[in-house]
């Protein structure tokens, strides 16, 4: 009987590590939050919030950098003493305010789908 009580103590102790370590999920610290943990499923999805975010603030550098090139083009053929032609202005300045109109959309939809927590596990 005294032989099998270390055995029994000893299987009670590797059970309970097991069931442990088995049931507490792996954590670490939030991206955004330093005083929260997160599993690896939330830290994926604030990645991808986080690589969204700065692909959107990248694109509307990208934009102002077009207009601001599109309008010293314009400068600098006026300046030249060529023909003003209205028409490619018009052209340049539509197809900027499409490119600006569907990044706003594109983004404000996702802003709101974050807020409204239908992200789950980075799937829509």
């Amino acid at each position: 009987m005294k032989n099998y009580i270390s055995t029994g103590i000893t299987l009670l102790v590797t059970a309970g590590i097991l069931f442990f370590i088995y049931g507490c999920p792996v954590t670490t610290t939030s991206l955004l939050h330093n005083d929260r943990q997160v599993t690896r499923e939330e830290f994926q999805l604030e990645l991808e919030t986080i690589k969204a975010t700065a692909a959107f603030r990248m694109a509307d550098m990208k934009r102002q950098d077009e207009f601001r090139s599109l309008l010293i083009e314009n400068a600098m053929v006026i300046l030249d003493g060529q023909p003003f032609n209205p028409l490619g202005l018009l052209t340049g300045a539509a197809a900027i305010y499409g490119i600006a109109s569907g990044g706003y959309q594109i983004g404000g939809s996702v802003q709101r789908k974050i807020k409204n927590g239908k992200v789950k596990n980075g799937e829509v």
